[in-house]
């Protein structure tokens, strides 16, 4: 509709039109309709006081029908009475007789007893309604009126007389009527105008009054209600990011908690070949330490050895003397050959005498050749002996040193793999009392995860639930920037709003 497209002044200011053009027509009809309620208020008003003066007349009437009053006293009474009275300022009452003479007008006093000019048909009603009796009747006619000159419109209510054949009556001109209704009708226009002017700032002031706030507030409405909308879109993005996130969260919790749980199978594995590890440790240990033992033994056997090697000096020392004695032998021999061979010179010059000693002396030779070569070949032996007796103490000392040195390292290398073994033993002790603590924390971890799982499970059903209610935020955020929209529609009209950027 064209009028929704209007703002709340504009529809303000165009219903107090409206509200001056329905007033104007009804007052156009007022107007119209207020002679004739003014006529017929004046017909009610002239009714009456006529009915008050026929009741004044009637009570001396009743003087005279009592015999209080004589009919010349009393009319002259009544005469008088109905001559002074006035209503409105100087409204009269007025008596004629029936043969059309005035008894009384205060108007003109001058045309007392005088037949007046009445028009004979509204004679005829007068007669008529005497003759009849009846309570009165009103008349419409046209005389002068004092102070102008011309004929003027008057209604009148008169009322018969029978006794004294009197017609008692009052009447109203019909311009002064419209002179109240011109009077009546400027009072109206007077109104309207102050209530128009009235409406119209009154409208526009209120208008402004109510639109400037309302305005203001449709403005932070529609702020806020964007501000609900990117909230409730940022808030379903993030609900659905928490969503997808506890989803995969959960997921990862399971395939966290699978892990933790081979972790544990493993652990309580790796506990078992632990404890395994720290026996066998330990037998290690047990078994370097016998190493050691042995390797001390070796020691003692090395330096057996080297006494051993020792005593191969001392045996090449006694060669040395074994050798000193066969030289002292080859000597001998030497000198044994020269004596058998200077006695077998002898024995030759003896002759046959020296025979026996020859022979004597020959094998004498012959011993001393043979102890030679043996001596000889003793002392080959003993040369022989004595450099394989230097070789093999010289190789054995240079083997005892080497296996000395190589015992002392083999002693220190298993002194240090007995400290390297105490050491390990220990922590493998460490490791095994670490792996139960590990074993019993990765149990609480495992616990903890399947808190976390349905922690996470209940998180993803909140996020669905967030997410819901975000939806719902955000039909609400839209419903309300509507509502906003539509506030504003009434406040600025369709056709400001239309007109101006969103």
């Amino acid at each position: 509709m064209m009028f929704n497209k209007l703002s709340i002044k504009k529809k303000m200011i165009y219903w107090n039109i409206l509200i001056i053009i329905i007033f104007a027509i009804i007052l156009y009809f007022i107007m119209n309709n207020a002679l004739d309620r003014m006529v017929h208020e004046k017909e009610i008003q002239i009714k009456h006081i006529t009915e008050a003066s026929y009741n004044i007349i009637k009570k001396y009437i009743k003087l005279e029908q009592d015999g209080k009053m004589t009919r010349k006293v009393a009319m002259e009474t009544a005469e008088g009475i109905i001559e002074n009275a006035r209503y409105d300022g100087t409204n009269y009452v007025f008596i004629d007789d029936i043969d059309q003479r005035q008894i009384v007008n205060p108007t003109r006093p001058e045309f007392k007893g005088q037949l007046q000019p009445t028009p004979p048909e509204t004679m005829a009603l007068l007669v008529s309604s005497m003759k009849q009796n009846k309570e009165g009747d009103y008349f419409n006619f046209f005389t002068k009126k004092p102070g102008f000159e011309g004929t003027f419109r008057k209604i009148a209510f008169v009322k018969p007389i029978p006794e004294w054949q009197w017609f008692v009556g009052t009447g109203a001109y019909i311009n002064d009527i419209d002179e109240q209704r011109t009077e009546y009708i400027i009072e109206l226009i007077t109104i309207s105008s102050i209530l128009a002017i009235f409406l119209m700032f009154g409208g526009t002031f209120f208008a402004n009054l109510i639109s400037v706030p309302l305005a203001k507030l449709s403005k932070d409405l529609i702020q806020s209600a964007e501000n609900m909308e990117k909230k409730s879109k940022y808030l379903t993005q993030m609900s659905e990011n928490v969503g997808n996130s506890s989803k995969e969260q959960a997921n990862s919790i399971q395939e966290t908690a699978a892990a933790i749980a081979e972790v544990t199978s493993m652990i309580t594995r790796t506990s078992a070949l632990t404890v395994q590890s720290g026996t066998l440790a330990h037998k290690i240990s047990e078994g370097t330490a016998q190493g050691g033992e042995s390797v001390n033994r070796m020691v003692t056997s090395m330096e057996a050895i080297q006494e051993s090697s020792q005593r191969l000096s001392d045996i090449e020392a006694i060669i040395k003397q074994i050798e000193t004695k066969t030289m002292v032998i080859n000597e001998i021999v030497t000198k044994t050959e020269l004596l058998s061979l200077n006695a077998s010179i002898e024995a030759a010059r003896a002759g046959e005498y020296g025979k026996g000693f020859a022979v004597v002396a020959e094998e004498v030779g012959n011993l001393a050749n043979t102890s030679g070569r043996s001596s000889n070949e003793i002392r080959d032996l003993l040369e022989k002996s004595r450099g394989s007796v230097q070789e093999i103490l010289q190789l054995t000392v240079e083997r005892v040193s080497e296996g000395q040195n190589k015992t002392i390292e083999v002693k220190n290398t298993f002194e240090k793999i007995t400290t390297d073994v105490n050491d390990i033993n220990a922590q493998m002790t460490q490791i095994t009392d670490a792996t139960r603590e590990q074993e019993i924390g990765v149990k609480q971890i495992a616990s903890a995860m399947a808190k976390i799982d349905a922690s996470a499970i209940q998180n993803t059903e909140s996020a669905e639930k967030s997410i819901s209610a975000s939806t719902d935020v955000f039909k609400i955020s839209k419903e309300l920037k509507d509502i906003a929209f539509k506030t504003e529609n009434i406040i600025f009209g369709e056709m400001k709003i239309a007109s101006k950027p969103r």
